[in-house]
């Protein structure tokens, strides 16, 4: 009996290999990790000197495109049907792969690997000198962001399907067909998988076999990527509402209404309990994450459909009026904002004290 207590004590002692990855600066995915949060374990920007450098994607980029930066690169997709790898340091571009069609699909980034998909209906594995490792063929548009832990990677597919790939084969593990077209990205946590369908559902899947475990309707598309943390996922909907479920059981906590469309994911801070939630009503608003209550709003007279990203006590967002947001998390205060090119759309990336930011024209900005 002794040594059993011991070995059970050995076992609890043991870290999470899912949180070990959150700490690895070489695994990096859309809004951040695979819990999908927003929130960047990295120096912030709480002034602006200015644009570091800039690099124009030619053909622009579609709406679902955002910039990722991991390790000595950013890596975004374009319309002219190339991914990019540009170097951090320069804004030069480093390599592009051509794929079928338009690479409208965020990347994912894994201790030196890069995953995306594509309009042409493939999902690619390529090393960091872009050789191609494996590519997996679905049956339509591939827009929905990787996320991954341990060997398994998931993403969804226009054809309906959630897939679950061996991240180093390429392999087919498990798929799930929901009732439209799935442009969310997975958050993971725990062993299960949560994804958003055009169906008007969110799905709560396990990460192993893909079983369903429970699924929410809601009253209009899914297609933002949902965040979880403590037990709760967030997520947003077209039908203008920020939802709180409990993960294992889906039953509704509480629900938040913006006034428009929520286009963008919610972000979290885990350490304020504030969850961030941005909508097409120019609504920026800062809720309890165990409540819902509001502790602040901002409202610009243009929409949000992007993303909020976080990083030491500060919000970044881009607009549809193209003016680029940073703003004091504890007040809800402006701290700088700066004028781009275009509308934003796409969440930023946030690296060692710059801020990555994509405009709809396709410009791809380093801020610092």
């Amino acid at each position: 009996m002794r040594y059993a207590a011991i070995l059970i004590a050995f076992l609890w002692a043991q870290p999470d290999p899912q949180a070990k990855e959150e700490l690895n600066r070489n695994i990096r995915f859309y809004r951040s990790i695979a819990r999908r949060t927003g929130a960047f374990r990295t120096k912030a920007l709480p002034k602006l000197n200015g644009i570091r450098w800039q690099v124009k994607i030619q053909g622009g980029v579609a709406e679902t495109a955002a910039p990722i930066a991991a390790g000595t690169r950013v890596y975004v997709g374009g319309k002219d049907k190339n991914m990019y790898a540009i170097n951090i340091s320069d804004g030069k571009v480093f390599w592009k792969y051509t794929t079928g069609d338009i690479a409208a699909c965020p990347a994912a980034y894994y201790e030196g690997k890069v995953y995306f998909g594509s309009d042409d209906g493939y999902f690619y594995a390529l090393d960091e000198s872009k050789r191609e490792l494996w590519r997996f063929q679905t049956n339509a548009s591939v827009q929905s962001p990787p996320s991954a832990t341990g060997d398994i990677i998931v993403f969804g597919s226009h054809d309906y399907n959630v897939y679950a790939l061996n991240r180093n084969t390429g392999e087919k593990l498990w798929e799930y067909t929901t009732g439209r077209v799935v442009q969310s990205g997975a958050a993971i946590a725990e062993g299960i998988v949560y994804i958003g369908s055009d169906d008007y559902t969110l799905y709560a899947l396990s990460l192993k076999e893909g079983k369903p475990i429970w699924q929410f309707k809601t009253e209009n598309e899914v297609n933002t990527t949902p965040v979880v943390a403590e037990g709760i996922v967030y997520f947003g909907s077209d039908d203008g509402n920020l939802y709180a479920l409990d993960a294992k059981t889906g039953k509704e906590l509480w629900r938040y209404n913006t006034g428009g469309k929520v286009t963008g994911s919610p972000a979290l801070s885990e350490d304020i309990d504030v969850v961030f939630v941005a909508s097409e009503s120019g609504l920026l608003a800062a809720l309890d994450s165990k409540t819902g209550q509001e502790k602040w709003t901002f409202r610009i007279k243009s929409a949000f459909k992007a993303s909020p990203a976080l990083a030491e006590g500060f919000l970044y967002i881009g607009g549809m009026d193209s003016q680029f947001y940073a703003i004091e998390i504890p007040t809800g205060k402006v701290a700088w904002k700066t004028k781009l090119d275009a509308p934003v759309q796409a969440a930023a990336h946030i690296l060692d004290g710059s801020v990555y930011v994509l405009s709809t024209a396709g410009t791809l900005y380093a801020l610092h």
